[in-house]
C-alpha cells in the first residue's frame, strides 16, 4: 500500500533519481505552492518512502511503475543522460510532462523529444542548467561573443560529477557560436609538454573542467581582445539555487505544448 499525500493540491510532479541535486530541489519544490511530490524513482536503498518535508513520499524502484502508480502531471527527470530519454519518452507516452534537469542531452536526442511531445500535444522542458543566474550568464556570454574574437569557458564541479564537460558548458558554447554566426580563433601552442593541458575545444571555444571535492558548480567565461579581457562568472552557492528554474521549467511545461530548450527561452534571454 502506498502512502497517500498530506491533502495538497496542484502540480502533481515525480522525480526520477534521488542525487544530492534531485534531492534538494524536490525539497525546495515541495515547500513551494501549488506543487505535491507524487514520488520518487531511486534504485538505491529498501525503504517503501523517502520523507519529504513533513511528507513521507512513495519511492519506486523503477520509473515506469512509478509514472502508471503516482499519476504525475510532470516527471522531473535527474538522473544520468544515458537514462533521461527512456524515462523522458515514457513519461510521454503516459501522457505526463518531462521535464529534463539532467545535462548531457545530445542533438539527436532533443530532435526525438520535440517530435515527441509534438505527436503527443505536450509540454515539455530540457533546461542543462536550472539556476537562473547561470542562465543569465550565457545569455551575457553569448553577447559578449559578438566583440571577442577568443574564448575559454572554465567549468568547475564537485569531484563526483558524471559527466565533462558539463551540459551548462556546452550549452554556453553553442549560445555564443550562435550569436557570432561564425567559429571563434584559437591560436594552438608549438610545445606542449603535458598531453591535453589547453582543455578541450567547441568552435574555437577552449572548454575546461575542474572536479573537486568542496565545489557546487561554478562557470568562467574569459574572452579576449587586444589589451583587455572580460570574464563573466556564476557561483552556485547550494543547490537551492536551482528551485526558483525548476519551478519556472514545471508550471511552463503545464501551460505549453511541445519542447523548449533552455531555462533562457522561458525567460525571455534565448530565442
Amino acid at each position: 500500500m502506498r502512502p497517500e499525500m498530506s491533502g495538497q493540491s496542484g502540480i502533481r510532479v515525480a522525480v526520477a533519481g534521488f542525487g544530492r541535486l534531485a534531492s534538494d530541489v524536490t525539497r525546495g519544490l515541495a515547500a513551494v505552492g501549488g506543487m505535491e511530490i507524487v514520488g520518487i524513482a531511486r534504485r538505491q536503498g529498501d525503504d517503501d518512502t523517502i520523507r519529504v518535508g513533513e511528507t513521507l513520499v512513495a519511492r519506486y524502484r523503477d520509473v515506469g511503475t512509478m509514472i502508471r502508480e503516482s499519476r504525475p502531471d510532470v516527471l522531473l527527470e535527474a538522473t544520468l543522460p544515458e537514462f533521461a530519454m527512456e524515462h523522458s519518452l515514457a513519461a510521454l507516452a503516459s501522457g505526463v510532462r518531462p521535464v529534463v534537469a539532467t545535462s548531457g542531452v545530445s542533438d539527436r536526442d532533443l530532435e526525438e523529444l520535440q517530435r515527441a511531445c509534438a505527436d503527443r500535444s505536450l509540454g515539455g522542458v530540457v533546461a542543462p542548467n536550472l539556476s537562473v543566474g547561470a542562465v543569465v550568464l550565457m545569455h551575457l556570454a553569448a553577447i559578449a561573443g559578438r566583440f571577442f574574437e577568443h574564448a575559454d569557458i572554465i567549468e568547475y564541479h564537485r569531484d563526483r560529477k558524471a559527466d565533462a564537460p558539463s551540459g551548462t558548458a556546452v550549452h554556453t558554447a553553442r549560445l555564443m557560436q550562435r550569436e557570432r554566426e561564425g567559429s571563434f580563433t584559437r591560436v594552438p601552442s608549438r610545445t606542449v609538454t603535458v598531453p591535453d593541458v589547453r582543455g578541450g575545444e567547441a568552435n574555437g571555444i577552449g572548454i575546461h573542467s575542474i572536479r573537486l571535492p568542496g565545489l557546487v558548480a561554478h562557470q568562467e567565461v574569459i574572452f579576449g581582445g587586444t589589451g583587455q579581457t572580460l570574464t563573466l562568472r556564476h557561483d552556485a552557492m547550494s543547490n537551492d539555487s536551482y528551485v526558483p528554474g525548476a519551478v519556472i521549467a514545471i508550471r511552463h511545461a503545464m501551460e505549453t505544448t511541445g519542447l523548449t530548450v533552455g531555462l533562457g527561452t522561458l525567460l525571455g534571454l534565448e530565442r
